[in-house]
């Protein structure tokens, strides 16, 4: 496969998405298309427990990009009617990769910049 197709064939894919919401940054896309590609998969980690957790959609599917919808409740902070929620100090966003978590800072280092 070649890797610039793929980035041309998500880039055409999206671009109706993108006319229909707010302009996504066109570099953040390509990073996400390349992780992907590289099967850097968005993903959490508790830092004292070492659990992980893949980012996921409502529907269970795997998420393109950080999502908390699908974290233990325990890992977040969220308000009353839990319309806004955050993570813990002791969860950490970062990437799967051949089944290995890596920090943002970390997995920053596997892909070009």
């Amino acid at each position: 496969m070649n890797f610039n197709r793929e980035t041309i064939s998500n880039d055409e894919q999206y671009s109706h998405h993108e006319n229909s919401t707010a302009s996504v940054d066109k570099d953040a896309k390509k990073s996400r298309v390349y992780k992907r590609f590289m099967g850097m998969l968005p993903a959490f980690r508790h830092t004292r427990s070492g659990e992980t957790h893949l980012s996921c959609e409502k529907d269970g599917s795997l998420a393109p990009v950080h999502r908390v919808d699908s974290l233990p409740s325990k890992w977040l902070l969220c308000n009353t009617d839990k319309s806004e929620c955050k993570l813990k100090d002791s969860v950490e966003k970062g990437y799967v990769v051949m089944g290995h978590f890596f920090n943002q800072r970390d997995a920053a280092q596997l892909s070009p910049h």
